[in-house]
């Protein structure tokens, strides 16, 4: 009497405990319910409005739209170039090789199944040759496992190479880099165009295996099932899923835009590191670094700010899907399987019982795994369609780009072996709409050099850069040589990786037709001329390879500019203050070495000195005036 009444106890205690459980799970989804209502009313109340109208205008975030799906689309048909190619080879070996998985996962339900009723029997015999079967298994689960991961990282890798590629293709077209950099169009775009690609291209393959599994999985344990229960039990089963993705539709958030918007903190802490490195000196001459720190610790909060709602968003998801998925789809299966044994226990033995139940277990609960794995997808496709967000969005603006540059360059015209350059009515406006060019028209003819001169501001660099095509052209036409007779020296040379001869003849690459033209003897004898012919013995000779930025000073980078301009020899070489930081005594003397090589020279430089080695001036004034005027004969 006493032991019953302590079972009846214990009962009790369990039904109570179930029932707070119960309770507690209640209050917790209509707590998320009523926060995702009430965050909506605040979003679409009249006076949140108006705050988001008064507001600065904000990059648009990620949301499920035919604008996204485009971009997805058109993302995939570069993933996958063609109908018959290497990647759909790859995906069609992956659904085989899941398929394989699955009938096995088949076999060794019938496996366990038939052990344990060999257990149930006594008959170990029989037992000893189902180990034997288990470890015959393993062997073909093993390599289709190892199949599964290498054909999904191979097809990331494929994808990769496509996407690379296409976006390099259009990122160093003309001046769309350059574009970029300075119109600021997107944020961060070397972060898209390297980390935002590899994430797009590790979650489109590792999204193969978690969509065709499930649904493997589904279909063919459904037909396997049909043999015990029917296709009732899995209909029920799936009657409960679309209950799950009912509360999941309603208590979770956007992910997409919050990973986005994570992704854009990350890119821009990179950018301020990266920028740190590159101005390291300047900065600690200013004694900057605390400034910096504190720049550092601004972004940084505000990253983890955005990483923080996005975990806590993320552990709510996973509570639900522990709680309606994990556990209770669990649950669900255990009870569909003991309504299939409870049919057959009239005409059963136990250990054929057993086995049922064993055979089932190994069907229902894999199904049941199968449909919450559907289920948590999710957070998958979200993280996916914000990679997707942010390449798609760097694409879409390279590709409006090439429509604004088709129409600016159509108003420059290439005259093949041209020796003069003629503006005809040309304005230019600089990115800020500033009038800097107003009805200019004049011919730089094969020759005469030119010196441009002005303020501070005044526009002497614009003419450089709307001739080059990074400025587009207001009105007018402009009539010049080909690109390769044209060369620009600016005030910061840039210095590529690669050897001190890469330096030297830059931008001909090593190995190319055109460097075979420019042997080593003519490298040395142009880098003594200049003065560099020390500095090529202390640094080991023309195959030397270092970090050229911290290597060479201000004036020696100026004078391999010059160099530069004496390997290649163009018609017409644009010199943008690239001597200021060479003594003034010395620079005459460069200027005379590109003359002697019958190269004409239009310079930019505040220096009255230089006018000596110039036939003409032109004199902005900044309000889109100028002033042309002849100079006398060049020294």
């Amino acid at each position: 009497m006493t032991l019953a009444a302590e079972l009846f106890a214990k009962v009790e205690a369990a039904t109570v405990a179930s029932r707070v459980l119960l309770f507690s799970l209640a209050v917790m989804l209509f707590h998320g319910i009523h926060q995702r209502m009430r965050s909506h009313q605040e979003s679409t109340h009249p006076r949140r409005l108006v705050r988001r109208l008064s507001e600065p205008r904000k990059r648009p975030g990620v949301h499920f739209d035919r604008t996204l799906l485009r971009r997805i689309i058109e993302l995939l048909r570069v993933c996958f170039p063609r109908i018959f190619s290497a990647e759909s080879g790859l995906v069609l070996l992956l659904t085989s090789l899941l398929m394989l998985r699955t009938t096995l996962t088949l076999t060794f339900s019938q496996i366990s199944a038939s052990n344990t009723k060999a257990l149930m029997q006594k008959n170990f015999r029989h037992f000893i040759f189902g180990l034997l079967d288990v470890a015959v298994y393993a062997i073909p689960a093993t390599i289709t496992g190892v199949g599964i991961n290498y054909a999904t990282a191979t097809l990331e890798q494929c994808f990769r190479g496509n996407l690379q590629n296409a976006l390099h293709q259009e990122y160093f077209e003309g001046c769309k880099m350059y574009d970029l950099a300075i119109k600021g169009l997107v944020d961060n775009p070397s972060h898209r165009v390297t980390h935002d690609v590899q994430r797009f291209c590790s979650e489109l393959s590792g999204l193969f295996p978690a969509v065709i599994k499930p649904i493997l999985d589904i279909a063919i344990f459904s037909s396997a099932l049909a043999g015990f229960g029917g296709y009732g039990v899995p209909l029920v089963m799936t009657l409960y899923y679309a209950f799950v993705a009912l509360m999941f539709r309603m208590l979770l958030p956007n992910f997409a835009g919050w990973v986005a918007r994570s992704r854009e903190k990350e890119g821009n802490l990179r950018l301020l590191h990266t920028q740190l490195i590159q101005h390291a000196e300047e900065v600690a001459f200013y004694r900057g670094a605390e400034i910096e720190g504190e720049n550092a610790e601004r972004l940084l909060e505000s990253f983890i700010c955005v990483e923080r709602r996005l975990k806590r968003a993320k552990w709510w998801s996973t509570f639900i899907n522990g709680i309606l998925v994990k556990y209770a789809a669990t649950g669900v299966g255990y009870a569909v399987c003991a309504v299939v044994v409870a049919r057959e226990k009239g005409r059963l033995d136990a250990a054929a019982l057993t086995q049922l139940f064993v055979r089932c277990t190994q069907l229902y609960i894999p199904l049941s795994v199968a449909m919450g794995r559907l289920l948590s997808l999710h957070l998958k496709v979200s993280s996916l369609c914000s990679s997707a967000h942010r390449v798609g969005e760097l694409r879409d603006v390279l590709s409006a780009m090439e429509r604004v540059d088709q129409g600016a360059l159509s108003k420059i015209v290439e005259i093949p072996n041209g020796d003069e350059i003629v503006f005809r009515d040309v304005v230019i406006v600089s990115p800020s709409d500033q009038i800097v060019l107003l009805d200019y028209t004049a011919t730089f003819k094969a020759g005469r050099h030119l010196l441009i001169m002005g303020c501070n501001g005044a526009g002497k660099t614009a003419l450089l850069r709307t001739l080059c095509g990074l400025w587009p052209l207001r009105s007018g036409t402009v009539e010049r040589p080909a690109m390769p007779e044209l060369m620009f020296l600016t005030q910061r040379t840039y210095l590529p990786p690669g050897t001190l001869r890469t330096q030297l003849i830059y931008p001909a690459v090593e190995g190319e037709e055109q460097a075979r033209r420019m042997p080593d003897e003519m490298l040395l004898q142009l880098a003594a001329e200049v003065g560099l012919n020390g500095v090529v013995e202390r640094e080991g000779g023309l195959d030397a390879e270092k970090e050229w930025g911290e290597v060479f000073s201000g004036g020696e980078r100026q004078r391999i500019s010059i160099i530069r301009a004496m390997c290649h020899c163009p018609t017409f070489v644009f010199l943008d203050e690239c001597t200021s930081a060479i003594s003034q005594d010395v620079e005459p003397t460069l200027y005379e070495l590109l003359q002697l090589r019958g190269v004409t020279l239009v310079t930019v430089s505040h220096r009255e000195a230089l006018k000596a080695l110039h036939h003409e001036t032109l004199i902005l004034d900044g309000m889109g005036g100028y002033n042309m005027s002849v100079l006398g004969d060049s020294q």
